[in-house]
């Protein structure tokens, strides 16, 4: 066996062990890359500029247009929710109010939660919010139309339109 054969069988394997680490589908695509010149560098006469050429355009082109495909194909049903991903979006009701200075509080799944309001504006205690996103552990929150009638564990949580 070449000298060529064992730099790209290298390639393979250190592109495969980086991306077992790092799992960020990138150096992957490399690895792909180098199995095309591995094959050719078996065959005497296959000139390695030829072989470096094709393994840097089969590379460039599988990062570019695989990358965004594979993620998408394997991540499509890895993307659940945590129980923080799942307050977004949901309309509570007001424990504290909540001014510009001060917090105010929110209560889902028997866990207590800070707010804060997306635009500085006082919402008084009582008041239905709808939680538009998260910042640390704070909730960020506007006033809602819609009033929440909810079970004591929180689940089965119903809208009504005011």
């Amino acid at each position: 066996m070449s000298i060529e054969f064992w730099v790209w069988f290298g390639v393979v394997v250190l592109s495969v062990l980086v991306e077992i680490v790092t799992q960020e589908l990138v150096s992957v695509w490399f690895a792909v890359g180098a199995l095309i010149p591995f094959i050719l560098s078996i065959f005497n006469g296959v000139p390695i500029w030829l072989e470096i050429v094709i393994f840097v355009a089969v590379s460039i082109v599988l990062v570019c247009f695989m990358r965004k495909v594979a993620q998408k194909w394997l991540f499509k049903y890895g993307g659940a929710r945590t129980n923080a991903d799942a307050l977004i979006g949901k309309t509570l009701k007001l424990l504290e109010d909540v001014t510009r200075d001060d917090k105010g509080a929110v209560k889902f799944n028997g866990v207590v939660w800070s707010t804060i309001t997306e635009d500085d504006s006082e919402i008084k205690a009582g008041t239905y919010v709808e939680v538009v996103r998260m910042a640390g552990n704070k909730l960020i929150v506007k006033a809602s139309d819609q009033q929440v009638t909810q079970k004591e564990n929180g689940k089965d949580a119903k809208l009504k339109e005011e």
